[in-house]
């Protein structure tokens, strides 16, 4: 089994998104024009910052995604599944410091 076949579809996923986010705006072919106008704008300047919202959107979604798969691995490991567990263990060494003296 090739280590490509082990990569999980959140992966694939969010890599795509992300691509998709710097690959298109620099295809200079797809804005490089005047009309349509969007409220007096020529087409170059509200396509580009058009990008930069749908950029922020897919990296959102591609940070949860990720995120959410990093938490399904660690739990299936059976390691701490994220800032909940952090915090518990940072009590629970309180409460064992507490408990020694």
């Amino acid at each position: 089994m090739s280590k490509l076949a082990a990569v999980r579809p959140a992966y694939w996923i969010a890599g795509i998104l992300l691509a998709l986010s710097v690959v298109v705006p620099l295809l200079v072919s797809t804005y490089a024009k005047d009309e349509p106008r969007l409220w007096g704008f020529p087409f170059f300047y509200w396509y580009q910052l058009m990008w930069v919202f749908v950029s922020a959107i897919t990296v959102s979604i591609s940070y949860r995604l990720v995120l959410g798969e990093e938490r399904r691995r660690r739990a299936a490991l059976g390691l701490d599944t994220g800032p909940e567990s952090d915090r518990d263990a940072g009590r629970d060494a309180a409460a064992a410091k507490e408990a020694e003296k």
